[in-house]
């Protein structure tokens, strides 16, 4: 069991000890649906001009598949789809259509890479958005809606949403059929409403695997009890090699697994390198939250703008004398910074090294007395101080 730092990283040994491991040669891609997904959360709308900005970032990024949007939305949608496959960009570009054909006649005249028939497979699903049809009507139709994308030259993506809540016969039934068919590339399983718990991902990932083994997997899980990101490495343990997730963990109520949360997980918890250009992390998720107008969480993993901000006296002696001391992973892997604050619940060790990162004049003997000053402007201010605040406290304390 190892314990120390690797590639700028320091993760638990009990990781390694549980037997928790990614197999060798392994490799997991990353389908980015912030274009789609991301702008279904309710009050978000990306303009075509925006939609390609993102996409060139996401391609900056490294990731494998960029999910453009839905071909049925608008025009403009339509029209920044067309843009991106005209980019020339590394990343695939697909969309999402509807089960109708003429969803996937117009996704193919875009030029897309692939399409993603999203096709609801829970009986509560089927009920109110397929009119109740049963199972042999929905085998048909699956069927039929894959060969036909298959005939117009894109790749395909089934997708059985609300697979979380569907019935295993039918879904082993399913995907049976879609692996001896051999007209799907791909099965994406998909929590929609964020209800299932990791062990059911691992059970339900597992299931298909075991009746289709050589049909790839992807999982795409949603947020609404927070497990979105755990859902979402349960299936990659489970076998899913693609991941859909997106930026800022955007999506329809409470978002989907964030990009960079699934990303840093796999490489630092798993040792899995993804192939992204992870210090671009932080800097395209300030993008995504300037075009979509939606803050980042201050303490949001990974991105956040408090990730890697530390003010308590404890925490900070001791990230002085070895940073892996409060942090799993150096912030520059990220693109972000170390910030040391000042307030409330500062130390010594931190007056300390503020007076010489600041170049400040102030001797050793008063900085309990600075101390006492800081944390009152804290108290009086509800919040830390900033730089030009510190240096008035001590400009102030030296003139005495």
């Amino acid at each position: 069991m190892s314990n120390g730092p690797r590639n700028g990283m320091w993760p638990s040994p009990f990781n390694e000890a549980s037997g928790t491991k990614i197999e060798s040669g392994r490799q997991i891609f990353l389908t980015d649906c912030t274009l789609r997904d991301g702008e279904q959360q309710a009050g978000i709308v990306f303009d075509r001009a925006a939609k390609v900005r993102i996409a060139r970032a996401l391609d900056s990024l490294g990731i494998y598949e960029i999910e453009a949007g839905t071909v049925a939305s608008a025009e403009e949608d339509r029209q920044a789809i067309a843009d991106m496959c005209q980019l020339g960009l590394q990343s695939k570009i697909s969309v999402l259509c509807r089960g109708i054909t003429g969803d996937i006649d117009q996704a193919a005249a875009l030029g897309v890479w692939g399409v993603r028939i999203s096709f609801p497979i829970s009986p509560l699903e089927r009920k109110y958005k397929l009119k109740g049809i049963g199972d042999d009507e929905y085998l048909k139709r699956a069927l039929e809606l894959s060969e036909y994308a298959r005939r117009k030259g894109v790749r395909v993506i089934f997708s059985p949403y609300d697979t979380t809540r569907g019935e295993l016969p039918f879904l082993r039934r399913l995907v049976a059929e879609l692996q001896r068919a051999g007209t799907v590339d791909r099965l994406r399983i998909v929590d929609t409403t964020g209800c299932a718990l990791p062990e059911a991902i691992r059970y339900v990932v597992g299931q298909v695997r075991e009746v289709a083994p050589t049909l790839p997997v992807e999982i795409h899980c949603h947020n609404d009890l927070g497990l979105a990101c755990a859902n979402t490495l349960a299936g990659i343990m489970a076998g899913a090699d693609y991941a859909s997730t997106t930026i800022n963990g955007l999506g329809e109520r409470c978002g989907n697994a964030a990009t960079e949360e699934v990303a840093m997980a796999l490489e630092v918890l798993y040792g899995v390198r993804t192939g992204l250009d992870l210090t671009k992390l932080t800097g395209i998720s300030k993008l995504v939250a300037e075009l979509s107008g939606v803050p980042t969480q201050v303490n949001k993993a990974v991105v956040g703008e408090g990730a890697f901000q530390h003010e308590s006296g404890m925490a900070v002696a001791g990230l002085l004398q070895d940073p892996f001391t409060s942090e799993p992973y150096q912030p520059e892997l990220v693109g972000q910074k170390r910030r040391i604050l000042l307030g409330k619940k500062s130390g010594l060790a931190s007056i300390s090294y503020k007076v010489k990162d600041m170049g400040l004049p102030v001797p050793e003997e008063r900085f309990p007395e600075m101390l006492t000053q800081v944390k009152q402007v804290a108290v009086n201010k509800h919040r830390a101080l900033t730089d030009e605040e510190f240096k008035a406290v001590a400009d102030t304390m030296l003139q005495k």
